[in-house]
């Protein structure tokens, strides 16, 4: 019996040291620490992988294997499958393969069911990952991850690592695609025709379907009218009639440290459809200047301009008894204020995109520090028109001058209007930052002109100057009901702070307000030195504590504030577009809790009982994709259609690739006669 135990012992031994040392080992890394019953959370399988090693992509190549990993979940736990990031070439031989050196992580979803009665959930996974080198070893993983059951809290240390992880996976771009093939080639053409050719060091396309290209033959690229044109050679198994071009289009630009962006591109779309790409190609920069002229004239009415047309329509009462140059040169200074600053705001969003950052019109808003200034900066504004300190906001002063004043008026204007579009700047705005730095700049002076001339020419009209009231005892009782549009939008800005960096953030910040306003109290009841250095002190602390904020870890949601269409709208996502359009018409909502022309358009249309007993009666998938904080996939989403900002509105027919988009001020009948015309 011993020399049998130690025969046995022996042979396990020998069988362990024969065991080669893995190539690639695996783990599971969660998004939460603890999750909900109901409720979809992130996982990622990570892969670490030995130098000279790799493993593969979903489309291994011509040769190889993607991962294949069987899950053992209980019932009712759904586990999506993986998302992969952009791979690389790797050439072997006369071969070429598709796949990943070093690590590579691969997101998918867990959900987990309603009622699930567990104190914890369990996801365990066993299968195989090919790595190769010079020889090709199928690796046994064995995965497993335990996550407690309560109320979802995301894992606060791991933010940034998910963040980087989606960063890498493409993003979908419903562009038109179209193909013209010959015996030897084929040239395949994706409509992304405003990127400069000249930015782009390469092309890569992955095609998902195995033999549509020849793998390892070069791949070339221009850039022609209809867009980006791509020379590849046919595959083994290539059939025109039914090829199919869904892929990942990786494209490397010479800018900053060099811009990666990666795409998932489909043939879902009809060749020869109308896109936004292609009326973005359409508008030249004529075309784009007066569009943007167009979009700043119309930028006045639009509601997000509201609270400044209080400080506007002040000052302009306050000057109505100054005549001649100097009123004019009150205009300008104006004007010069809102150009200046749409050109400075232009060329930071420029420069940050140049960057690789995947943010459009409007980020300044995204920022939580920047919101919290803002609501700050309404209510001081809001205390000086109440009287309670005394700084000059007309544009001018008892010397006839204080130009300084109408150059930050016009600056605040700019500052509350950026976030917003109005008709025609959709276009134009999509145009210019898909051009030169140059010509993106021009277009952005363009836009700002166009909000600053009804000022200005104003200025330059006697003739209706001449109606205004001349100032009297009824200019004070006027100063003071213009502070509640300003104390309104502090409000506005405290409630979107809320939304995105949660209620504690929201508290701060109200307790800085708070602070201030004491502050300023204090330094008007005495000159004294003391009472003056402490009320610096209070207002410094204030805005210490509005520049500490930070982006909430819960992802932001204006879907969950209280609001009649809250249980209509889902979260958007690529995937959740692709499974509602399966199943039906689908309207997509990109909005964001900063923007007050969308909130308007909600409350005026779509959050109507007609409108919202439309979208029931019709089976129409209500998705909505908030930009509250920042979101690459959104901004990609938006740029889809050449948009830069929101609102966006898009409607899709069943199945359809190419959705139709809504006009950016909406009313209850234009989106039922749209419905209607599905």
């Amino acid at each position: 019996m011993r020399i049998l135990l130690l025969f046995i012992a022996i042979i396990t031994f020998g069988q362990a040291i024969a065991q080669p040392a893995p190539h690639v080992r695996g783990e599971l890394v969660s998004s939460v620490t603890q999750v909900a019953a109901g409720e979809t959370f992130k996982v990622v399988f990570a892969q670490d992988i030995d130098p000279d090693w790799h493993t593969y992509w979903l489309n291994p190549g011509d040769s190889g294997a993607p991962p294949n990993i069987r899950w053992q979940v209980a019932d009712g736990v759904e586990v999506s499958d993986f998302e992969y990031p952009y791979p690389e070439r790797i050439p072997y031989g006369p071969l070429m393969n598709y796949g990943y050196h070093d690590e590579v992580r691969l997101p998918f979803d867990v959900t987990v069911p309603e009622d699930y009665t567990g104190s914890e959930l369990t996801l365990d996974g066993t299968g195989q990952v090919l790595v190769c080198a010079d020889i090709c070893i199928p690796q046994k993983v064995t995965l497993s991850l335990s996550v407690p059951i309560g109320p979802t809290q995301v894992d606060s240390n791991r933010v940034a690592y998910f963040e980087e992880v989606a960063a890498l996976i493409p993003a979908r771009l419903s562009v038109p695609t179209s193909f013209a093939a010959t015996g030897d080639e084929i040239r395949l053409t994706i409509g992304l025709p405003s990127i400069q050719g000249d930015r782009i060091d390469s092309v890569d396309y992955f095609p998902l379907v195995t033999d549509t290209i020849d793998n390892p033959s070069d791949q070339s690229f221009r850039m022609t009218d209809a867009g980006l044109e791509l020379t590849l050679v046919p595959g083994y198994g290539f059939e025109a009639a039914d090829a199919d071009f869904s892929g990942v289009l990786v494209i490397r630009e010479d800018v900053g440290e060099g811009v990666v962006s990666s795409f998932l591109i489909t043939d879902s779309v009809a060749v020869g459809s109308a896109s936004a790409a292609e009326g973005v190609a359409e508008t030249g920069l004529l075309m784009a200047l007066v569009f943007a002229f167009l979009g700043g004239v119309i930028l006045n009415l639009m509601p997000c301009v509201f609270p400044v047309l209080s400080i506007k329509i002040l000052s302009l009462v306050e000057s109505v008894h100054e005549e001649g140059e100097s009123i004019r040169l009150h205009g300008w200074a104006y004007a010069f204020g809102v150009v200046a600053s749409f050109v400075a705001i232009a060329a930071v969003l420029i420069v940050l995109r140049a960057g690789g950052e995947a943010i459009g019109w409007g980020f300044q808003l995204q920022s939580p520090v920047v919101v919290s200034l803002l609501a700050y900066l309404f209510l001081v504004i809001g205390l000086n028109l109440m009287g309670v300190f005394e700084i000059a906001l007309s544009v001018s002063d008892s010397e006839g001058k204080g130009y300084a004043g109408s150059i930050s008026t016009g600056v605040l204007a700019t500052v509350v209007a950026a976030p917003c579009t109005a008709p025609f700047m959709g276009a134009a705005l999509g145009y210019a930052l898909l051009q030169s730095p140059v010509t993106g700049l021009l277009v952005f002076a363009a836009l700002g002109f166009g909000m600053a001339v009804p000022y200005l020419l104003l200025c330059y009209s006697p003739a209706l100057l001449s109606r205004l009231a001349r100032p009297g005892n009824w200019m004070v009782v006027l100063r003071q009901a213009l502070a509640f549009p300003m104390f309104a939008s502090a409000i506005w800005l405290v409630w979107v702070l809320g939304i995105q960096a949660g209620p504690t953030a929201m508290m701060q910040v109200l307790g800085g307000g708070l602070i201030i306003a004491f502050g300023i109290w204090l330094m008007q009841q005495s000159t004294g030195l003391l009472n003056r250095v402490i009320a610096v002190v209070l207002i410094v602390t204030a805005v210490g504590i509005g520049v500490t904020q930070q982006p909430s870890t819960q992802p932001a949601s204006t879907a969950n504030v209280d609001s009649p269409s809250a249980s209509l709208a889902q979260p958007y996502s690529a995937e959740a577009l692709d499974e509602a359009l399966a199943q039906g018409p689908v309207f997509v909502n990109f909005t964001a809790a900063w923007c007050i022309t969308c909130k308007v358009n909600e409350l005026n249309a779509l959050e109507t009982t007609t409108v919202r007993e439309a979208f029931v009666d019709k089976g129409i998938a209500y998705l909505k994709a908030d930009w509250t904080n920042e979101d690459p996939k959104i901004t990609a989403a938006l740029q889809e259609y050449g948009r830069t900002g929101v609102p966006l509105y898009l409607l899709y027919k069943k199945g359809a690739g190419e959705a139709k988009v809504l006009p950016q001020i909406l009313t209850p009948s234009i989106v039922t006669n749209a419905l209607e015309s599905l």
